[in-house]
């Protein structure tokens, strides 16, 4: 049923906007991963990869399939009010504000690559498994050792390396609509570059494909604006980037997975097409009668009640469960886990509300940088919401912070 249900609404979200947008490209995701989840089931591999359900358990029930498709639709209809075709300008009653932001990012950047640039080589020419398994051992990288030897108020800084993240469609607004040197925007990009270059300390995956899945709407949201010697650039620019990331990502699974009876490729499959599978699985099989929220009010929980969402609360509650929870069951299936099925459908609505009030209105012919950036942060959410909700640690109500401040100094129009 998801994967018709995503597959109709593709297809009306894409003629109905001329082309593909960002809510074409979202349900899109989900018709790819319920596909993938088809081919879990029907090529028997349940009971891995992080599957939690195995053959002789399946329990695909009519209610959590329409709460499933339900709740990730009402995610994604205010962007589908959005239409890129309508939109003719992004600007800001305060530029200042938005370069001080983008040159904080910048310098945040350099800090990381001063962290990392020692090891970086030397863990990409080594063992990949073994550098992973050192990581869930607990081992602390290079990288996080020599931060531990910096000043306190360079390790406070240090959270903000999750912002940079916003220097990738800041650098997508300066090219289309301000006139900057090329190195400025050469600097933002860099910068859009640093979490990728982090996760290579722990030989993480994640981070090359969250940066992937999310250059990809911003390509969509800007391609129009952009003038034929800036896609030239980029293309070629971004060329070898993708190729790295590619060859990376591979690397990586093949020295993880390679060796496993369904393989690298098989374990792809897994992963990608397992959400669904899960939020039925926690729908059937979760206890609701402790709600805990430390992945959706991450900062609260770890100053008031010095509470993470780290490896060890996650292997407590795991305990409590029954089951492993640390596996993707889609950004609702973590809501509903740890607010209950109630607290997931009012958190829901308070997302559409939320997004609601940033978009305003359909067909949009302009937006503030603030707004955009707003639109993107939020977009984060049911996009890389395919494998879990993203905003589940403390360092991330940082980055929010940051698009609260553009977001209110463009409509209030506070100018510096």
């Amino acid at each position: 049923m998801p994967f018709i249900f995503f597959t109709l609404l593709t297809a009306y979200w894409w003629k109905k906007h001329q082309g593909v947008d960002v809510c074409v490209y979202m349900s899109a995701m989900y018709t790819f991963t319920s596909l993938l989840c088809v081919i879990c089931v029907t090529q028997d591999m349940l009971d891995e990869g992080g599957i939690l359900f195995d053959r002789y358990d399946l329990e695909l029930s009519f209610i959590p399939t329409v709460l499933y498709c339900t709740f990730l639709f009402l995610g994604m209809l205010p962007f589908s009010m959005v239409y890129k075709n309508d939109v003719k300008t992004i600007s800001t009653p305060n530029p200042a504000i938005i370069s001080g932001v983008s040159w904080f990012l910048i310098a945040i950047a350099f800090l990381n690559f001063y962290l990392v640039a020692d090891s970086t080589i030397e863990i990409l020419s080594g063992d990949l498994s073994t550098i992973r398994g050192n990581h869930y051992d607990g081992i602390e990288s290079p990288a996080m050792v020599k931060a531990e030897s910096m000043p306190f108020i360079l390790r406070f800084m240090y959270y903000f390396n999750i912002s940079t993240l916003l220097a990738l469609p800041l650098f997508f607004y300066y090219i289309c609509f301000e006139k900057k040197p090329w190195w400025f925007n050469t600097l933002l990009m860099f910068a859009s570059l640093s979490m990728p270059l982090a996760g290579i300390q722990s030989a993480d995956r994640t981070e090359m494909v969250f940066y992937g899945i999310m250059f990809i709407p911003c390509v969509i949201f800007f391609h129009r604006f952009m003038s034929p010697k800036a896609k030239r650039v980029m293309r070629w620019a971004m060329l070898p980037v993708a190729i790295g990331m590619v060859t990376y990502v591979t690397a990586v699974t093949v020295s993880r997975f390679g060796k496993n009876d369904t393989g690298a490729t098989g374990n792809i499959v897994q992963y990608a097409g397992q959400n669904y599978l899960n939020f039925c699985f926690f729908w059937e099989k979760a206890h609701f009668d402790q709600v805990t929220a430390e992945r959706e009010l991450p900062m609260t929980y770890h100053y008031a009640f010095h509470i993470d969402n780290d490896d060890y609360r996650r292997s407590a509650r795991s305990g409590k469960q029954g089951f492993f929870m640390s596996v993707f069951a889609s950004y609702i299936g973590d809501i509903m886990l740890d607010l209950s099925p109630i607290g997931m459908i009012i958190w829901c609505f308070l997302f559409f509300l939320i997004t609601m009030i940033v978009i305003k209105r359909p067909h949009r012919e302009e937006l503030s940088v603030g707004e955009y950036m707003a639109f993107f942060a939020l977009s984060v959410i049911p996009i890389f919401g395919i494998f879990y909700y993203r905003y589940m640690a403390f360092p991330y109500t940082f980055m929010m912070a940051i698009v609260a401040l553009m977001y209110f100094t463009d409509k209030y129009k506070i100018e510096l």
